[in-house]
């Protein structure tokens, strides 16, 4: 007879936290027998199986901890000259009088969650982040983010991307013990953005660049748009220093001050991270009426870098290693044809930005009292502009056709779709054409099309999509 059936043996489905540690460790089926449940019995590890039933920590729990700590004070001696994050862990979830001496009050408070909630922190945001312009490959970032290295190790993403992700991890989380944490992680996100470019991990530029994008979202999701606005600043600034508009450039011979990339994959994240900053600058500034911070009208301001590829693309080497570009956003938008022609998502939803931020600057620029060699100009310009929307719109598949989809494949391409057809809503708002019958019928159609691709994708897939869409798109439908 075993050991386990000389003990207790429950019967029916095991309480929440009743489950012995090495099975909540891993996350497996625990049928709650004493002294030793059957899956430690059957893995022989009979002294793994400790039952605390949240009123201590496991013996292993705070050996794991020991271990932690004595590794992180190991690497602080070995290499001194880095920063040092004092990291505190503890067991989120014990009561308060429990916890060992000299970790702190709450969870929240240190510098770093516990490897545990870190996990469910990453997976929650990694489920969404297409929807906040995240360009870093999920998978290495994932992998190097769960590793039992402390905040700042250079194994491991820069402490600043780290933070913001953290931050709409949280968000993304829906629940609300973890929500009212935000003002927290909050702050120590922007105090740990603000110092990253000082430090010397290496990927600090990008890593801060990605982390300055995760903020200006977060805020202009936030309806903090002052805000949202001084981290788009931020990410142009750092984007036009680090030259990710000039990557795989036929016409740069400088390198720039970002080193050679590893490999594809690691230049995939360059070329998304171009896009991305695109993205957020221009649709965040028709959506506050304002002008761009990248102004890209004049063929001085150039962006050469191709158009994005989906991400798993670069991991299939389909990025060609000797290919070269040039004029990449001037091609485009004067419908010059390229080898580079971006059927991507993410290189649709910048194309379609760019339309929308070009429609509500001719828009704009619309005076009743043109002389008539300018009424002339404008009427060409926009003629253009139309036909050109009109042409991108047509291409457009429908979120139903794309092969091989993922969720945020197709979050993405509806967002493209939706500001496609606020493009032309946006266009046709200038004042000659907003009683013009024909005018309205377009908008009209734009926005019932633009309706029938939300409402033709399962809701499963809309938990949470671009902030931009809630933000301008309803305004433009009611135009």
């Amino acid at each position: 007879m075993s050991s386990r059936d000389q003990g207790y043996r429950p019967s029916g489905n095991l309480q929440r936290g009743k489950a012995c540690f090495y099975c909540r460790q891993r996350k497996m089926r625990c049928d709650g027998a004493q002294p030793i449940c059957g899956q430690c019995e059957r893995s022989n590890r009979p002294d793994d199986c400790e039952y605390t039933n949240g009123q201590k920590r496991a013996k292993a729990e705070i050996l794991q901890e020991s271990i932690s700590r004595v590794e992180r004070r190991i690497y602080e001696l070995e290499h001194p000259q880095e920063p040092q994050f004092d990291v505190s862990l503890h067991q989120p979830y014990q009561p308060p009088n429990s916890r060992t001496n000299g970790t702190s009050d709450s969870w929240a408070t240190a510098d770093e969650p516990p490897m545990d909630m870190v996990e469910k922190l990453i997976d929650s945001f990694l489920a969404y982040s297409s929807e906040v312009g995240f360009f870093l490959n999920a998978s290495r970032f994932r992998q190097s983010a769960l590793m039992r290295y402390p905040m700042g190790h250079h194994a491991r993403p820069a402490p600043a991307v780290l933070g913001a992700v953290y931050l709409w991890g949280l968000r993304f989380s829906k629940q609300p013990h973890l929500i009212a944490q935000e003002p927290i992680f909050l702050a120590r996100a922007l105090k740990l953005t603000a110092k990253g470019l000082s430090g010397i991990h290496p990927h600090k530029l990008m890593h801060n660049l990605q982390a300055e994008i995760l903020l200006a979202y977060y805020f202009f999701a936030s309806g903090r748009f002052l805000e949202g606005k001084y981290h788009t600043a931020a990410v142009i600034s750092l984007g036009l220093s680090s030259s990710i508009h000039m990557v795989r450039s036929a016409r740069s011979t400088s390198p720039g001050p970002l080193p050679p990339p590893r490999d594809i994959v690691e230049e995939g994240e360059r070329i998304h991270a171009c896009w991305s900053a695109l993205v957020l600058d221009k649709t965040w500034a028709v959506a506050l009426s304002e002008d761009p911070h990248l102004e890209l009208q004049h063929e001085s301001c150039e962006v050469d870098t191709p158009w994005p590829l989906e991400m798993e693309d670069y991991q299939n080497g389909r990025l060609s290693p000797t290919a070269r570009y040039s004029s990449t956003y001037h091609k485009f938008v004067n419908s010059v044809p390229t080898s580079d022609t971006g059927v991507s998502t993410v290189a649709l939803l910048s194309k379609a930005t760019i339309l929308w931020q070009r429609a509500d600057r001719l828009v704009r620029q619309f005076k009743a009292d043109m002389p008539r060699d300018q009424t002339a100009a404008y009427q060409s310009s926009f003629s253009a502009l139309d036909s050109l929307i009109d042409n991108f719109r047509a291409a457009l598949i429908p979120p139903s056709q794309i092969p091989h989809p993922t969720p945020a494949m197709i979050r993405t391409l509806v967002v493209s779709h939706s500001i496609a057809y606020a493009a032309t809503i946006q266009l046709y708002t200038i004042p000659p054409l907003q009683m013009d019958a024909k005018a309205r019928h377009k908008r009209l159609s734009a926005a019932c099309a633009a309706l029938g691709i939300i409402v033709s994708v399962p809701l499963q897939h809309f938990d949470f999509i671009n902030p931009i869409v809630g933000v301008r798109s309803p305004n433009l439908i009611c135009k």
